[in-house]
């Protein structure tokens, strides 16, 4: 199956489009979001309300598909989170918020946070231009190869081992996303070696 890297800053020529650099408020926060990790473990009793501000320095109005962020969250439209949720084979939990405007006022309740739980390892080491800390996480990387035989079978949606900020989507979930005009998505081809 073919795959794309997830781009999680959406569509930054499309200056209409809602962005924000703020991170959640309440219940979770953006580190929860983006470590893998099963939200539901770490708060037992329950998430508390969460909220997301948009800001006055990114003026975009229209609420796409998806919100454009430098935190690397996934920030999806309830519908097009129930395609994510119904296409992919893996744990995925769905965490609900409120988006409020930059005056602090409700903007909209149709948003949530996706976040697949767990991370493969899929990186062809051999063949990749990156610098690893001392636990084996990519700090930077020039290029990242991946490998076709950890890509086997894998779920349509999942995070990369040693680096869970990085999304990989497969062809049979782009395509459904985009059949259904799902806006400010951005895909990128990988390299497979």
């Amino acid at each position: 199956m073919k795959y794309f890297l997830f781009h999680t800053l959406g569509d930054t020529s499309n200056e209409d489009y809602c962005f924000t650099s703020d991170t959640p408020e309440g219940g979770v926060d953006s580190w929860d979001l983006i470590a893998g990790y099963r939200i539901a473990d770490e708060y037992p009793d329950g998430i508390e309300k969460t909220v997301l501000r948009l800001e006055e320095e990114y003026p975009g109005l229209v609420l796409a598909s998806y919100i454009g962020n430098p935190d690397r969250m996934l920030v999806f439209r309830k519908d097009a989170a129930k395609i994510i949720i119904d296409t992919n084979q893996s744990e995925t939990e769905v965490i609900p918020f409120t988006l409020l405007d930059h005056k602090g006022k409700t903007r909209s309740e149709d948003y949530v946070f996706i976040n697949p739980v767990g991370t493969v390892d899929c990186v062809n080491w051999k063949e990749s231009i990156c610098t690893r800390d001392s636990e084996g996480n990519i700090e930077t990387y020039e290029k990242l190869v991946f490998s076709k035989e950890k890509l086997d079978q894998r779920p349509n949606l999942f995070r990369i081992r040693f680096d869970t900020s990085l999304y990989l989507f497969s062809e049979t979930l782009v395509n459904a996303l985009l059949e259904k005009n799902h806006t400010n998505l951005v895909f990128k081809d990988i390299e497979v070696a």
